[in-house]
């Protein structure tokens, strides 16, 4: 009996050491890969900055010959943020459009 349960905890010594063992593995490997997916995230955060610079956004459109130019101010619409309840828009400056007629809404004077 003593003999049944002697060997009853050394497998489960053994197999424990075992799980405990393959679970280290498996951290490692997922610490590695962390390691590498952030230093990919940290030069794809480079390049996106590099490329929404305005110098570099100039350049592209020199050398594919866009053409491109600034806006000019009548070219130019701003929109503020519509109510639900807006009827229509009016032009109030240049290029930019406001609501007219509204009713108010509930809970607002």
């Amino acid at each position: 009996m003593f003999c049944l349960l002697l060997g009853g905890t050394a497998m489960g010594y053994v197999w424990q050491k075992s799980q405990i063992h393959q679970l280290g593995s498996e951290v490692r490997k997922k610490e590695v890969r962390l390691e590498m997916l952030e230093s990919d995230n940290e030069r794809w955060q480079q390049l996106r900055a590099e490329m929404r610079s305005t110098q570099k956004l100039y350049e592209r459109v020199r050398k594919l010959g866009l053409g491109l130019t600034m806006p000019q101010p009548e070219q130019v619409l701003r929109l503020s943020d519509l109510p639900l309840d807006a009827k229509e828009l009016k032009q109030s400056e240049l290029g930019e459009y406001r609501t007219v007629k509204n009713t108010p809404r509930r809970g607002r004077p």
